[in-house]
């Protein structure tokens, strides 16, 4: 993994509050359990309801983890008052998410003024064992000037 220094000396403080922030990671029962520049780690359980009819975390919470673990590692790089939202994203499922964890670790690959691409990667954990389920590519988008509080989208 590359080593990338944080250019905002508040980065673990604007993730954490940002991923808070989030409902849908709290729904799913999402926790971050590592961050540092260029890095981030989520985990959840398993419950009934996040799994598909074979008992399978279902795919869409394998993609979703991964995306969101994917944008706050390149989060956790960019400056500060600004936000991040993903462009693009290409995931494989590589084995069915038969465990007890579901762990998404995403790693910035590189970057431009404007445009970060990462690589993610999600575990299905069971017992001693981790079954890599999903690998994928992902670009996300530093939007400066944009405070991550507010809502980007306009009702309109």
């Amino acid at each position: 993994m590359p080593d990338f220094e944080a250019i905002n000396p508040n980065y673990q403080a604007v993730v954490c509050d940002s991923f808070e922030r989030q409902p849908f990671m709290a729904l799913v029962g999402a926790e971050m359990s590592a961050l540092k520049p260029g890095y981030c780690e989520l985990v959840t359980t398993k419950r009934h309801d996040l799994t598909q009819q074979h008992g399978f975390f279902h795919g869409g919470l394998v993609v979703s983890l991964a995306d969101s673990a994917a944008g706050y590692a390149a989060y956790s790089l960019f400056p500060e008052n600004s936000t991040v939202l993903t462009v693009d994203l290409k995931t494989n499922f590589l084995n069915p998410s038969d465990g007890d964890v579901l762990r998404a670790a995403a790693t910035v690959i590189g970057f431009s003024d404007a445009l970060y691409h990462l690589k993610a990667d999600v575990y299905s954990e069971k017992d001693d064992k981790n079954t890599l389920c999903l690998t994928g590519v992902f670009t996300m988008m530093c939007l400066k000037g944009r405070s991550d509080n507010q809502n980007i989208m306009r009702n309109g």
